[in-house]
């Protein structure tokens, strides 16, 4: 059987999703990191495509987060990502139209200031304001239980937590000055939200890399 091979770039959340799924998997993998956005013609030469994450497994070639943890819970299916109910699957899918549509581009408007190298207050304030409205979607959905769907950890769990995730971070996690102490410095959950803290801890636990955990 081949090693699994994954082209990430490690920080990003679809990235990180995949990280989790293949942890929770218990699957040995070689990443190969990218820094940035440039230098990609590795990821277009494997996938015809130039965004991470791409998984590749033999002679199979993997992309998009959404696909890539389909892919390996069809072929790895122990433990179970995603529900095997129609309902599940159709909250699960709910959770992930929340990461792209929702918490996605709050996240995304903080990276988008890292990355230009400004610091508007006005995008920054609003930033603030809608990842404390999402956070209070989690938290809402979070009463009485410890997972998004299901008894046990799964895919939506794995898909909106790495979009949280820098929001809990130690604000010393990251090097002062850094790309991504810019990030966490600006992108701070709520302590008004306990138990979405303590999931998205629960479940960043899993990924070995640190980066966000």
């Amino acid at each position: 059987m081949s090693t699994l091979r994954l082209l990430t770039l490690p920080p990003s959340p679809h990235n990180t999703k995949v990280r989790l799924a293949l942890e929770l998997k218990g699957l040995d993998y070689e990443p190969h990191a990218f820094e940035g956005f440039d230098g990609r013609d590795a990821i277009v030469e494997a996938s015809g495509q130039p965004l991470t994450p791409v998984l590749i497994d033999g002679d199979r070639k993997v992309y998009d987060s959404f696909g890539i943890v389909r892919y390996l819970d069809a072929n790895w299916p122990e433990p179970k990502l995603f529900p095997t109910t129609r309902e599940g699957m159709r909250e699960v899918e709910g959770w992930e139209r929340f990461a792209l549509n929702g918490v996605g581009p709050v996240l995304g408007m903080i990276l988008g200031q890292a990355i230009a190298g400004t610091d508007d207050k006005a995008t920054i304030a609003l930033a603030d304001r809608l990842l404390q409205e999402s956070a209070a979607r989690v938290e809402a959905a979070l009463a009485g239980k410890q997972w998004l769907v299901g008894d046990t950890i799964g895919a939506a769990d794995i898909t909106v937590a790495p979009f949280l995730a820098p929001g809990v971070l130690d604000e010393n996690h990251h090097d002062a000055g850094s790309f991504l102490r810019f990030v966490t410095d600006r992108y701070r959950l709520s302590p008004r939200f306990p138990m979405t803290r303590a999931w998205v801890t629960r479940v960043m636990a899993h990924d070995k890399s640190g980066i966000w955990s």
